[in-house]
C-alpha cells in the first residue's frame, strides 16, 4: 500500500468489494497460488468458499507445476553475479547509516553464495557427466527413487544455508526502505526508494526459489511417500554452451490438494467433459486425491453420436509400434483421407512422425495443409477457416495441444485422423518417477498410468469432431492395437458411442 499507484490499481480495487460478492471468477493459478500463501491471502478462505473447477482434468497437473522447481545453475550465477554489483552499487548512493549497514550484509551474504555455488559448480557437473556416462545416452540424468547422490545432498545443504541467511537479511531491507517510505525520507527520492524495494523483492523472489530446490534436495529420503521426483537436465544456452537444469517435482498433486484445498473448503465441485478414464474415475480420485465421500456422475451427453459420428479403424499392414512401417504406412493412406473432407483435423503423437509424413507428400496436397509450427495455433486456425469458407480443401496437422481446446464447428471439421493412439513419450521424467513408485509398490504402471491417460487423450482428440447438436462427420483412427490389443476394448468402450467400422 506504499505504491504510488495504489488507488489506480485493478487488484486493490476488486479486493475492496471481495467481501460484497457472491461469485469470484479466478483461473487454476490464481486459486492455487493463493494456497501456496495459505489460502485466503488473494481469494477468501476455502473455509469460506465453495469451489467450482471447470475444465477440472488439468488441476493435478497444475499443482504439480506450481509446486515444482527449476534451477539453471550457471544462468543462476551470473545472475548472482551481476545482481551483487548491483546491490554494492545502490549501497555506495546511500552512504552511511543504518540502511547502508543492512544493505551491505545483504551484498556480504550474496557474495557467500556466489562463492559456495562456484565451488559446488566442479562437484555438480562431474556427477552429472558420471550419471550420463553411466547410462549411455541422453541428456536427462534422472536420480531413481528421488534419492539424489550423498555429496550433492550435502552440497544442498551448504547452498540452502547460503539462501537462507539472504532472506533474513532481505527481510530488513525491505522492511527499512519501507520505513523510509513511510516517513517520506528527504535523503532520497520516493521513485528511488520504491525501485529499490522492487529490486529487492526481485531479489527474494529468485532465492525463495533456490532455496525452495536445495531444500527439496537436501531433504530427499527413502521414507518420502509417495517421492518426489529430483533429475537434472542438459540444455543449450542461447551462446551455444551447456547449462545444468535441476529440477524436482511432486510425482502426484494428491497430498497437496488433501492438505490445502479438500480438507479445508466448504464445498468443491469438479466439472469437465474428460474427468473419467476407462469409465471410472479412478485416474482422477488418484492424481487428485479426492476423498471416499466424494460423489461422482456421469453426465449424458446431448449429441447423438452414433447417428451423426463414424468411428474408423481402417486395415493395415503395420502395427503402431513399429514406428518406420507406421509412418510409410500412413504417408501411402493420406492422400486418400485428406481428400474425402474439406475441413479436415489429423492428429500426431510425436514432431518427428508428423513432420516425415508431410514431408513423404506430394506438393499439391501438401498446399492445402497447415502444419504445426509453420504459424502460430490462432493463424493456424484463421487461415483454415477462410480457406473451408472458400471452398478449398483444408487440412490441420497438430500434436496434442490441438486434441484439446480446439472448436471446429461444422464444415470446418467433419473428419478427425488420430495418426495413433496417444501413449505419452517414456522420457517424461515425473511419469517415469510415478512409474518406478507404482512398480515398487507390485502396481503395474502401464495398466495404471499409461492406459488411462491414453484413453482420456483419446477421448479429447475424439471431441474435436461434434462441436454442435447439427455436425456430423468421421473418425479414422490408423492404429490397430486398439483391436489387437487386450487394453484396446477398454479404450473402445471409454469413448462415446459412435458408429463403428473396423475394417
Amino acid at each position: 500500500r506504499r505504491c504510488s499507484f495504489i488507488r489506480e490499481c485493478t487488484f486493490f480495487k476488486a479486493r475492496e468489494n471481495l467481501q460484497d460478492v457472491d461469485v469470484v471468477v479466478a483461473n487454476h493459478d490464481l486459486v492455487l497460488a493463493d494456497l501456496a500463501l495459505g489460502g485466503g491471502a488473494i481469494l477468501p478462505p476455502p473455509e469460506d468458499a465453495i469451489y467450482v473447477f471447470d475444465e477440472a482434468h488439468h488441476l493435478p497437473d497444475k499443482v504439480i507445476n506450481h509446486f515444482s522447481f527449476q534451477l539453471r545453475f550457471h544462468a543462476t550465477e551470473r545472475w548472482l553475479d551481476q545482481t551483487l554489483r548491483a546491490v554494492r552499487g545502490m549501497a555506495e548512493q546511500i552512504g552511511q547509516g543504518e540502511l547502508r549497514s543492512l544493505i551491505d550484509a545483504l551484498a556480504g551474504h550474496m557474495a557467500v553464495l556466489l562463492e559456495v555455488s562456484r565451488e559446488a559448480s566442479p562437484l555438480v557437473e562431474s556427477l552429472v557427466q558420471e550419471g550420463l556416462e553411466a547410462r549411455g545416452s541422453g541428456d536427462v540424468l534422472r536420480f531413481e527413487h528421488g534419492l539424489v547422490p550423498a555429496l550433492l545432498q550435502q552440497q544442498s545443504a551448504e547452498m540452502m544455508q547460503a539462501c537462507s541467511a539472504i532472506l533474513d537479511e532481505v527481510d530488513d531491507v525491505q522492511e527499512a526502505l519501507e520505513d523510509a517510505l513511510d516517513k517520506r525520507s528527504k535523503q532520497f527520492d520516493r521513485e528511488v526508494l520504491e525501485q529499490w524495494l522492487a529490486a529487492v523483492a526481485t531479489i527474494q523472489r529468485r532465492v525463495e526459489n533456490q532455496m525452495g530446490l536445495w531444500r527439496n534436495y537436501h531433504s530427499a529420503s527413502e521414507n518420502e511417500e509417495p517421492p518426489m521426483a529430483r533429475w537434472v537436465k542438459m540444455v543449450e544456452t542461447p551462446s551455444g554452451a551447456l547449462d545444468m537444469e535441476l529440477c524436482c517435482s511432486p510425482i502426484l498433486a494428491a497430498n497437496t490438494l488433501a492438505a490445502t484445498l479438500w480438507k479445508r473448503c466448504f464445498g468443491a465441485v469438479l466439472t469437465s467433459a474428460t474427468l473419467t478414464a476407462l469409465g471410472d474415475f479412478g485416474r482422477l480420485s488418484m492424481r487428485a486425491g479426492l476423498a471416499d465421500i466424494s460423489d461422482c456422475a456421469v453426465v449424458p451427453s446431448p449429441f447423438a453420436h452414433q447417428e451423426k459420428a463414424e468411428l474408423r479403424v481402417p486395415a493395415m499392414n503395420c502395427d503402431a509400434g513399429n514406428a518406420q512401417a507406421h509412418t510409410d504406412a500412413l504417408i501411402e493412406m493420406m492422400p486418400t483421407l485428406l481428400r474425402e473432407e474439406r475441413g479436415t483435423l489429423a492428429l500426431f503423437s510425436s514432431w518427428r512422425q508428423m513432420l516425415a509424413v508431410y514431408e513423404g507428400l506430394p506438393p499439391d496436397l501438401q498446399r492445402q495443409i497447415l502444419k504445426q509450427g509453420d504459424y502460430s495455433k490462432h493463424e493456424m486456425l484463421t487461415r483454415h477457416r477462410e480457406q473451408v469458407d472458400a471452398g478449398e480443401y483444408s487440412s490441420l496437422f497438430g500434436l496434442a495441444s490441438f486434441a484439446e481446446g480446439v472448436d471446429l464447428p461444422g464444415d470446418y471439421c467433419r473428419h478427425v485422423i488420430i495418426a495413433k493412439l496417444p501413449f505419452a513419450p517414456p522420457d517424461d521424467p515425473v511419469e517415469q518417477a510415478l512409474a518406478e513408485w507404482i512398480e515398487k509398490n507390485n502396481g503395474n504402471a502401464f495398466m495404471e498410468i499409461s492406459v488411462p491417460d491414453a484413453a482420456l487423450k483419446l477421448v479429447q482428440a475424439s471431441g474435436r469432431l461434434l462441436r454442435k447438436e447439427s455436425d456430423s462427420g468421421r473418425i479414422t483412427l490408423l492404429d490397430r492395437r486398439v483391436l489387437t490389443r487386450r487394453y484396446g476394448q477398454k479404450m473402445l468402450d471409454s469413448l462415446p458411442p459412435f458408429r463403428r467400422v473396423f475394417e
